[in-house]
């Protein structure tokens, strides 16, 4: 593990937000949190649309159910003794899962082997796209197929209802009726068990009903060892609502965010002890830091300076149009 990614911490206060910029120095790389952002907003859309393609495949399916449902494999599936309707055996396809929440119909048992047809396009996505850690389709009776394949059983409670949940309802008619991919760009804890991501979705409509939602998981975890775990420099990705998305022990050391439970960033997040509160930027009891995340953004401010222990650290910012975030980087002076 890089030195960069342990865990440091922070005893000693913030200093004063500076607001005026600074000449550059000639050994500050000013142009490479555009760099780094501009490289997410290119890699982020290109797994929007591939979920956007993704709910057109679905979408045909279910026109072609009928054609389908004569030529499909139904013994692959069972019902558990908790009610769940599920795939019990990893053929190296998808896993798939229908809650108990409500009575699991022939209808809703059909879906399940229709969408069968979908798992080739579910493998291929993963493969392609190396950020993209799982790849399913939840539809409106709490029916989940998912790649890669995992116990469902063990892993889901019986009764929860997948539609209440942000990555199902963020794609629905009120929260996006343009009917188009979507990010949920804050970060959440998966169900499935992944630690915490974001994810792009997309809704699948069929005669004006809202049937289901795939989506594209990317989780914080990738982020960080994919985008930060090269660099040996104080980084951080911030939401627009202020969530440290990913970070550098270093970046984190600056801002003086909470010691880290699992004295690791990475395994903090990979551990489910992350808590998007603590590491809010906006909720800082510090006054400095509340005042760079409104000169980050609310202002859009890209050239900021910060005095930290008689220390200035002239900050660098880039916007990722792509999810609403902000790519930060800190140097010291």
């Amino acid at each position: 593990m890089n030195t960069l990614l342990r865990a440091v911490f922070v005893s000693s206060a913030l200093g004063l937000l500076a607001g005026c910029e600074r000449a550059r120095r000639p050994d500050i790389d000013a142009e490479h949190p555009a760099r780094l952002a501009a490289q997410l907003d290119a890699d982020f859309r290109k797994i929007r649309t591939e979920v956007e393609s993704l709910a057109i495949f679905i979408t045909d399916l279910y026109m072609r159910q009928s054609e389908i449902l004569p030529g499909t494999d139904r013994t692959n599936y069972a019902f558990s003794p908790n009610g769940a309707f599920y795939k019990p055996t990893d053929d190296g396809g998808a896993a798939l899962w229908i809650s108990a929440v409500v009575p699991i119909t022939p209808e809703m048992q059909a879906v399940a082997y229709f969408t069968e047809l979908a798992d080739p396009e579910l493998k291929r996505i993963c493969a392609q796209f190396p950020e993209v850690s799982q790849a399913y389709y939840n539809d409106r009776h709490s029916l989940n197929r998912i790649y890669p394949w995992f116990d469902t059983i063990a892993q889901y409670p019986p009764r929860i209802n997948l539609t209440e949940y942000n990555f199902y309802f963020l794609a629905d008619a009120q929260h996006n009726p343009e009917r188009r991919g979507v990010w949920v760009a804050e970060p959440y804890v998966d169900p499935a068990g992944r630690g915490w991501m974001v994810s792009a979705t997309a809704p699948v409509y069929v005669n004006d009903v809202l049937e289901g939602v795939p989506g594209l998981d990317v989780t914080i975890a990738t982020i960080v060892e994919r985008y930060f775990k090269a660099h040996d420099r104080p980084l951080a990705i911030i939401s627009q609502e202020g969530v440290l998305v990913a970070a550098t022990e270093s970046a984190i050391q600056v801002l003086a965010m909470p010691p880290l439970k699992g004295h690791e960033y990475l395994e903090t997040v990979k551990l489910d002890l992350f808590k998007p509160d603590e590491y809010n930027i906006r909720k800082s009891t510090l006054r400095p830091v509340r005042a760079i995340a409104s000169a980050l953004l609310d202002e859009g401010r890209t050239e900021l300076e910060l005095l930290l222990l008689k220390k200035n650290y002239p900050i660098r910012a880039a916007r990722v149009p792509e999810l609403g975030w902000t790519v930060v980087e800190f140097f010291a002076q």
